[in-house]
């Protein structure tokens, strides 16, 4: 029974991963660049959606979170832990709309990240007054019960079902399409930044941006995301300008500041910096 347990595990485990090729530098082990597919690309995007009570809930304040970041907290994970705190007494609303905040999407889906597939909408309801089939005058029908006066002088509340509701409601299983085309490849940067990878031409131009002098200076290494590497990106998006680093090299380590040497920039100011930029 165990066995089994185990092995069905392992198999949803396996449909929700997905490979990438990273091109390292074989002298400095630095991960220049990402080649992938469209399953990796809607991954990445999809942060765009996620409200920042999620990123908090999934990236920041998560129980995997090792000790040594934990100590390293952010702003965004003391107003976290604040509403966690809190007592239902203290609360209007329930504190589980900000601490985990539902995420839909009608084009895409991702279990690990909890954004999920709108539910069906109900099917309208119809109604007319209850003299409809008397006499030839003209009568009202409404979507809601009693809110309107019939021309006859009757009130709209007689529900109504049509003769064949399938062609109105049944509109078949939601057809998942994501963010970018099945057919496209790219190229991903340490730092995220997402190019199509349709010609040569545009490699050598990402290899000159990166200093790369020979291709034979880089080795291929391919690598399996799992939700552990997921909610790796999406912490490593947050607080890093080198994310690929950051979650694929052995003994890189998180750090709560963006940019390197005298150009690091605190997590609270970057988030500061990117709530006023919205604004304006």
């Amino acid at each position: 029974m165990a066995a089994n347990q185990s092995e069905t595990i392992a198999k949803v485990k396996a449909s929700n991963s997905m490979t990438i090729k990273l091109m390292v530098n074989k002298r400095s082990g630095k991960i220049m660049y990402a080649e992938a597919g469209k399953d990796f690309v809607d991954l990445l995007f999809s942060f765009l959606i996620l409200p920042t009570g999620a990123i908090a809930k999934k990236a920041l304040v998560s129980k995997t979170t090792k000790e040594e970041d934990q100590a390293k907290v952010c702003c965004i994970t003391n107003l976290y832990k604040s509403v966690e705190s809190l007592s239902a007494s203290a609360m209007k609303a329930d504190k589980w709309v900000l601490l985990d905040p539902k995420v839909f999407s009608k084009i895409y889906n991702n279990d690990t990240l909890s954004i999920q597939i709108p539910p069906p909408a109900a099917p309208p309801r119809y109604y007319v007054c209850s003299n409809v089939s008397y006499g030839s005058l003209t009568h009202s029908l409404s979507t809601q019960s009693g809110t309107a006066t019939c021309p006859c002088g009757h009130s709209v509340n007689s529900e109504v079902k049509l003769a064949d509701s399938s062609s109105v409601t049944a509109k078949g299983p939601l057809r998942l399409l994501g963010y970018v085309k099945e057919t496209a490849n790219f190229v991903i940067t340490d730092d995220l930044r997402v190019m199509p990878a349709n010609s040569t031409a545009t490699v050598v131009q990402l290899w000159n941006q990166l200093d790369v002098q020979e291709p034979t200076n880089l080795k291929e290494q391919n690598v399996t995301i799992g939700s552990n590497e997921v909610m790796l990106l999406l912490k490593a998006a947050m607080v890093s300008n080198t994310a690929l680093t950051d979650v694929f090299k052995v003994d890189s380590k998180f750090s709560t500041t963006v940019g390197t040497g005298a150009n690091q920039i605190p997590l609270q100011e970057l988030l500061l910096k990117m709530l006023r930029e919205k604004k304006t």
